[in-house]
């Protein structure tokens, strides 16, 4: 539609020289304004004339006379009818008759085409806007002008615009001791942005070596919807396989397509190793004491915490006693230590009395939380004490020439071990003669030596006995002379018998 036919025209005149007239083919009010002074007015309803239907009263007030040169200011009303503002209000200047425009405030806007037009952005409901228009009149006559107004209400729809932003921050302890510790992780998202960020996952792919307490190798998080300023913190626990340094970087998506990675934070995992050896005396007689040294080291890089030692008594000893608060417990030497540092090592000494003759073996285990176990062996060969007794007694003595006498030979095993191939000799002085030889093994003789075949073994505490009977042949104070030999005792114990020999 043009302006020309949804616009009514409002005219003002005014005469020059003494005589005014109004515009030909532009109607006028059938009511002024109420009349300012040396001032006449016109006004129209638009857009249809009549106030009840028409949103815009325009008013227009000019001198009633002026002379031909003289300017002159006329002023235009532009006012609100209805309840509600008025956008885009424009003032049309349709024509100029007999008049030369000099300036208006505001301003007016000039097209290509030489239009002339005012925009007023809006306008409140019952409220006006004023123009002010200064023209001079060219010649006699009638000087007038013609306006429009127009304006253009919009219906507006709006939209308010987000824009929401995730950022993601992963937590973790810097350093644990022991792989069976769990590493503790904290994902805390948040929504910097405006808006909802919905659908959001966080997720994190673990170095190798991490698995979540269930075996996963990655970490899912649904975080969901996130409003705006909205924040979320997750807690996850992970556990590593071996000690070293683990580090990863978790991100979090949206289902729009939104994404972030957080920061790559390191723990380091650390480790208690023990190193473990056990010493003892090589080698130790039956009956005496036997004391069992035990070092556990621990050669990782962090304190193990509760480390416990324990030595299991060898079977056919007695325990006596442990150093450093250790006790026994069920046939073991159990020592418990509150910690022991990386670097740092302790010895815990158990001593044992053995009861038989043979290794006297020692295992013991070294454990602590987070720390693998570690075992070691130490043994002791218990060896016997060899101890062996000669004694030669004769059943009769002093002994008439010509009558017998018996010499009972014992040789006894005081000692702890075995002895072996126990031998035993007698040389008979020549105022004796053998006769008879018995006992635990046979008995020869050859001239005035008497031989005892040797005894293969003979236990401690036990006892090997022959009897010897023998004749006196002459007047004497014989002696007897008695050796004693086996593996163990080389060099011969040696026991000499006297006898009184006399004539009858």
């Amino acid at each position: 539609m043009t302006r020309s036919s949804r616009l009514i025209l409002v005219c003002a005149a005014v005469a020059a020289a003494s005589a005014f007239a109004l515009l030909a083919g532009c109607e006028t009010a059938k009511k002024p304004a109420e009349p300012r002074e040396v001032a006449r007015g016109n006004e129209r309803y638009f857009p249809t004339g009549d106030r009840s239907t028409s949103s815009v009263l325009l008013r227009q007030f000019m001198p009633r006379e002026i002379r031909v040169g003289q300017e002159y200011d006329s002023t235009i009303e532009v006012i609100n009818l209805t309840n509600g503002t008025l956008r885009n209000v424009t003032v049309n200047l349709e024509s100029l008759a007999n008049t030369q425009y000099i300036s208006a405030s505001p301003a007016a806007t000039r097209s290509q085409a030489g239009d002339m037009s005012w925009l007023v952005a809006e306008i409140p409901a019952s409220g006006m806007r004023e123009i002010k228009l200064r023209a001079k009149a060219v010649a006699p006559g009638v000087a007038s002008n013609c306006l429009t107004v127009g304006f253009a209400n919009m219906l507006c729809a709006s939209s308010t615009v987000v824009q929401p932003s995730l950022v993601l921050e992963k937590r973790a302890a810097p350093e644990i001791c022991g792989t069976c510790e769990e590493i503790k992780f904290t994902y805390l998202v948040k929504n910097a942005g405006t808006g909802t960020a919905e659908g959001v996952v966080i997720k994190d792919a673990l170095p190798a070596g991490l698995t979540t307490t269930d075996g996963k190798s990655t970490v899912e998080i649904a975080a969901g919807d996130l409003g705006e300023g909205a924040e979320k913190s997750f807690n996850i626990s992970v556990q590593a396989a071996k000690r070293g340094r683990y580090s990863s970087s978790a991100t979090a998506t949206s289902s729009a397509g939104l994404s972030t990675r957080s920061s790559d934070p390191a723990t380091v995992v650390k480790q208690p190793v023990f190193a473990f050896s056990c010493d003892a005396n090589n080698r130790v007689f039956l009956g005496r004491d036997l004391d069992y040294r035990i070092t556990v080291r621990n050669i990782g890089d962090c304190a193990a915490q509760g480390a416990t030692v324990k030595a299991l008594v060898p079977a056919g000893a007695s325990y006596l006693s442990a150093d450093n608060s250790g006790r026994l417990e069920g046939g073991y030497a159990v020592w418990n230590m509150t910690s022991l540092p990386a670097g740092q090592a302790t010895t815990v000494t158990m001593r044992i009395r053995p009861s038989s003759i043979g290794f006297a073996k020692v295992d013991a285990t070294a454990s602590a939380a987070c720390a693998a176990p570690v075992t070691t062996t130490c043994a002791t060969e218990v060896v016997g004490i060899p101890a062996i007794l000669l004694e030669v007694v004769d059943t009769v003595d002093p002994i008439s020439v010509g009558a017998e006498t018996t010499f009972v030979v014992t040789a006894t095993n005081q000692g702890s071990s075995d002895d072996t191939n126990v031998k035993v000799i007698a040389t008979l002085p020549a105022s004796m003669e053998f006769v008879s030889g018995s006992g635990a093994t046979p008995v020869t003789v050859s001239g005035q030596t008497v031989t005892m075949s040797p005894v293969a073994k003979l236990a401690p505490g036990a006892k090997a006995e022959w009897r010897v009977v023998i004749k006196a042949k002459s007047v004497s104070d014989a002696r007897s002379r008695w050796e004693m030999t086996s593996d163990q005792f080389k060099v011969p114990v040696i026991e000499t018998e006297s006898s009184n020999l006399y004539a009858p």
